[in-house]
């Protein structure tokens, strides 16, 4: 549950320079307030996403294909679909060593960026249901169930605040995140964002991380990306990291 936000993500500070390129999803664990053109799309991929964790002797690290399909609807709504289309699992215990390889989950999710008074001011909703579809070491017992808000406050031309704030419905449970982020631009081509995250909720330990990415626009349409989040705690995921790319389709 606690490893759910690691599909969605930041932020302003990951937007294009150039004012025709819509700002994508990836990285970060907060996602953009902004929806795709009506009929454009968008692909995100992660080449690999890793999650590596240590708790009371058990060390598990997983790396993850992280794939997002985005479509845009009308001006105001998107069509998002995601799924890790491969994941490799190794888990040392007790001086034993297990491997697990499969496919996870799959995500539908709506995405709706209503018109805001402010100038700059935006926000945007995600509504989703991930389906317990993968192979078994990847799959959830249950469907979730998700809500999340992201809000942006452009403070400069370069410069932007963000939040984000979610609630996941598992079964009979409840996990809520909250995330506050700070991104800005480096050039024309480069962005960089730092964020922290909590996660908490019914029969789960509490998850607080920290850290940041930075972003590169190697073309009109291309981004890449890298970023890594560190556990603030003993009981905190370790380590969540990776790098990616997004490729914009007009």
């Amino acid at each position: 549950m606690k490893y759910l936000l690691i599909y969605v993500t930041l932020v302003t500070a990951s937007a294009v320079a150039q004012a025709d390129t819509p700002a994508f999803d990836r990285p970060g664990i907060a996602f953009s307030t902004h929806t795709l053109p009506v009929g454009t799309m968008d692909w995100e991929q992660g080449l690999p996403d890793v999650v590596h964790d240590n708790q009371q002797g058990t060390s598990s690290t997983l790396f993850s294909a992280n794939t997002r399909l985005r479509v845009g609807l009308t001006s105001a709504l998107e069509l998002q679909l995601a799924d890790a289309l491969y994941n490799r699992l190794r888990t040392r215990a007790d001086d034993t060593t297990t491997v697990d390889k499969g496919y996870g989950d799959l995500t539908i999710a709506m995405k709706l960026a209503p018109w805001s008074p402010l100038q700059n001011v935006s926000w945007a909703l995600l509504g989703s249901v991930t389906l317990n579809t993968g192979n078994e070491s990847f799959r959830n017992d249950t469907k979730l169930y998700s809500l999340a808000g992201s809000a942006s406050v452009h403070i400069s031309d370069d410069r932007a605040l963000g939040f984000l704030a979610s609630v996941t419905r598992a079964g009979t449970d409840n996990s809520y995140s909250l995330s506050p982020n700070f991104g800005w631009t480096l050039n024309n081509s480069c962005g960089a964002y730092v964020e922290a995250g909590y996660t908490f909720g019914d029969h789960i330990e509490n998850d607080e991380v920290a850290g940041g990415g930075v972003t590169w626009m190697a073309s009109n349409t291309v981004q890449l990306d890298i970023y890594a989040l560190h556990g603030l705690t003993s009981r905190s995921t370790t380590l969540q990291a990776g790098i990616g790319f997004s490729v914009y389709f007009p």
